[in-house]
């Protein structure tokens, strides 16, 4: 019995390290796309295509006919306000193999595909006894109110003329774009040291792309936990010098590299605010620094969304 009882402990302990191992390996699968400032990724560009806006556009209206996401095209192109996008600017598209030229006409196409499929998926199918001829009423094609009469005489109301497809997608695209919006979380993390951000999230001036933000700061300051949480790693990493990897509730993490000197250990809990670690390493410039990122699911963000 007692080699039993000492056997099933055993194998629940081993059991409980190979998750945590799995654990981390995943995780440092989805961090090690990330690179650092002298590693093999950094030379290779991201994949995807710049758009010009043109006359009419919306950061909406682009995202919508990439089918991709306002809130990645956002931080990707670190755009904190998606009204300031002016004609001319160029915005990074992730993952798209070619430039669609007329955005309008694809962002109506696509919204009007989404709203199709939207209406199938809505549809319940119901049992009821068939109408009488008198409860059926004809179909009609109105898809708006119908004016209001004119009351005075000789003056009939004309009926507006078939609308362009470009003239669909803008109206269209103004009822969506109020209905979605990039979301700025500005209280949910803490800096994680004072210094200054050298290097931004996102797309770079070399077509290299960033999952982090540099922080340039003294040498020796003290880096600490940009919120509550467990340790998950602390080590040294090939390509990223001394690493912490943080777990926050509601799926957040935050990563910490290219450290001086750590301070705390795996399955440690930390609070907001406590020293994890002290910066030291310098870049091509000379310049101390470390690289903070924060990951929602694995998915890394844009820090600068999440920072007060």
């Amino acid at each position: 019995m007692i080699r039993h009882a000492a056997g099933r402990r055993f194998l629940a302990f081993f059991r409980r390290r190979c998750f945590k191992v799995c654990f981390y390996l995943s995780l440092l699968a989805l961090l090690m796309p990330a690179g650092c400032a002298n590693s093999q990724v950094q030379k290779s560009q991201a994949s995807g295509v710049y758009h010009v806006v043109k006359k009419g556009e919306t950061l909406y209206s682009i995202a919508r006919a990439y089918s991709a996401s306002l809130q990645d095209l956002a931080e990707i192109n670190n755009i904190v306000d998606v009204a300031t996008i002016r004609e001319g600017a160029v915005v990074f598209i992730p993952n798209a193999d070619q430039v669609i030229e007329d955005v309008m006409v694809s962002s109506g196409k696509a919204a009007a595909d989404a709203g199709g499929k939207q209406r199938v998926s809505d549809a319940k199918p119901s049992v009821r006894k068939p109408p009488r001829a008198a409860e059926i009423i004809p179909p009609t094609e109105k898809t708006h109110p119908e004016p209001a009469k004119q009351h005075r005489s000789g003056v009939k109301a004309v009926p507006p003329g078939p609308k362009s497809n470009k003239t669909e997608a803008s109206v269209e695209q103004k009822e969506q774009v109020s209905e979605e919006k990039v979301v700025m979380d500005k209280s949910r993390f803490a800096w994680p040291a004072r210094g200054s951000v050298k290097t931004r999230f996102g797309i770079q001036p070399n077509k290299t792309y960033h999952n982090w933000i540099k922080i340039v700061c003294p040498a020796g300051t003290r880096v600490k936990a940009a919120a509550s949480g467990t340790v998950i790693f602390s080590a040294n990493l090939k390509d990223f010098g001394e690493t912490v990897i943080i777990r926050h509730e509601k799926d957040f993490a935050t990563v910490y590299t290219h450290l001086k000197k750590r301070s705390v250990q795996t399955d440690q809990d930390v609070v907001k605010g406590q020293t994890i670690a002290t910066s030291g390493s310098t870049d091509e410039a000379g310049d101390t620094y470390f690289n903070f990122e924060i990951r929602l699911k694995g998915k890394a963000r844009n820090p600068l969304f999440y920072l007060p």
